[in-house]
């Protein structure tokens, strides 16, 4: 089971054009191969017109699935050099579709590579990647004397949080690592001298800048 993995924040377009074809990019993180099956039946509904589909995608989790298309184009061009880059990328749960208007100019073999290649990197970079990191989320309630100097600590020394919650006392949730989780404890019991308290919520996957 992976405790990490990269994907998609959110739905990324881009246009790449060579030779007055132009090739359009959409890259969107996906849940499952259904959902990947889903979104490439959407984006042949949304350009209907168009000559070509190529498209990419892999989902993760308990059994890495991948799948590609070349959709016409000479086998090599098109789907898979839109699955190296998601794999070049370590990128998981995404799928990428390339649709191309042709421009009546062929391209080439290296061409047509170049320009799904390109059209799927920028599509990517446009759905900003992020690193998704299975965490061990608590509660932390602190009163507002030591809230900010916690938050503070727990921020300097990488550790995950949410918003925090302004009521009696101060609540907010913060995560880490399952093998830093002793080290959370420490730190939330030093910082407040004892006076916070920290509670098992659940075990979840949570969308982090690095991994902690």
């Amino acid at each position: 089971m992976r405790d990490s993995y990269r994907t998609l924040k959110q739905e990324g377009r881009s246009s790449y054009v060579d030779r007055k074809s132009e090739f359009i990019g959409i890259a969107r993180p996906v849940a499952s191969a259904d959902e990947a099956e889903r979104f490439v039946a959407e984006m042949r509904s949304e350009f209907p017109d168009a000559r070509h589909h190529v498209y990419a995608w892999i989902s993760g989790g308990k059994e890495i699935q991948q799948k590609y298309s070349d959709d016409g184009e000479p086998r090599g061009t098109g789907g898979m050099p839109v699955l190296d880059v998601l794999l070049h990328q370590n990128i998981e749960d995404a799928a990428v579709v390339v649709v191309r208007y042709f421009g009546g100019v062929l391209l080439g073999t290296g061409g047509l590579v170049r320009a799904y290649s390109s059209a799927a990197s920028q599509a990517i970079e446009t759905a900003i990647p992020q690193y998704m990191q299975k965490l061990q989320i608590y509660r932390l309630t602190a009163p507002y004397g030591a809230a900010d100097k916690l938050r503070y600590q727990l921020q300097e020394a990488g550790f995950w949080q949410s918003e925090a919650v302004f009521a009696l006392d101060v609540e907010w949730e913060a995560g880490a690592a399952p093998r830093r989780s002793s080290e959370l404890s420490d730190l939330v019991q030093d910082a407040t001298s004892g006076s916070a308290l920290m509670e098992y919520l659940r075990s979840d996957f949570i969308p982090v800048a690095k991994l902690v």
